[in-house]
């Protein structure tokens, strides 16, 4: 898995509002409220796809791992 850091995640309304989209986009995912991270499977369409949408919708998010 990589690991993106996503700093503006800060409720559950948010976290799960991502973990729909990315379910919906068919990206294996885990999404981690209290880390402020997001886990992608290790495919870089997947990354793409994920940074993608959380662009979208309003989230910046860098790769930490």
């Amino acid at each position: 898995m990589r690991v993106l850091s996503v700093p503006d995640l800060c409720c559950p309304d948010c976290a799960k509002k991502i973990d729909l989209a990315l379910e919906d986009a068919g990206v294996d995912h885990k999404v981690d409220l209290e880390g402020k991270k997001v886990s992608v499977c290790d495919c870089d369409h997947c990354m793409e796809v994920a940074f993608d949408i959380l662009k979208e919708m309003g989230f910046e998010a860098e790769r930490i791992s």
